[in-house]
């Protein structure tokens, strides 16, 4: 930013990055995990699972604190008469399934690969969370924005 000899008012475009690259990237990043998500539940197959295992270990939120998080592993059918394993490369305090439990399950047919929940918390909540963020990070951008906006038109005021 800065005034010019005669009054009039700049501002650089690295101002207007300032403002507006914290937003956009959280927009961008949600926009990529929805992406992701939709990728998924249009593309994999859905099939039960049945829980052989179940990893455990003590884990930490910001909104829980401490607690106790779980990441099951699925053997299912990738192919006719091929079973196969896989866990879903995540863990939840939510997902402490009984051995032998079935489950839906979301898998890639072209890659055994991790498996995905098809819920909320594992194909949603990521880029939910970002996109709230980024839509709350727009506010004091516009407001920022609006008020050096303000600043250069008073510097056009001032010269007439």
């Amino acid at each position: 930013m800065r005034t010019l000899p005669d009054g009039r008012r700049q501002i650089s475009w690295r101002m207007w990055v300032l403002v507006f690259v914290a937003p956009v990237l959280m927009l961008a990043a949600a926009a990529f995990f929805a992406l992701q998500s939709l990728i998924v539940v249009s593309s994999y197959q859905r099939t039960e699972g049945e829980v052989v295992r179940v990893y455990d270990w003590e884990g930490w939120n910001p909104l829980d604190g401490e607690t106790r998080d779980y990441s099951p592993v699925f053997r299912y059918e990738f192919a006719p008469g091929d079973m196969t394993e896989a866990s879903t490369g995540q863990s939840s305090p939510n997902w402490n399934f009984e051995i032998g439990s079935r489950h839906t399950i979301l898998f890639d047919p072209a890659q055994k690969t991790d498996v995905k929940l098809p819920g909320f918390e594992q194909l949603w909540a990521l880029p939910v969370t970002i996109g709230v963020l980024g839509a709350i990070l727009v506010v004091p951008a516009l407001l920022a924005a609006a008020a050096l906006l303000r600043w250069k038109r008073r510097g056009r005021e001032a010269r007439a």
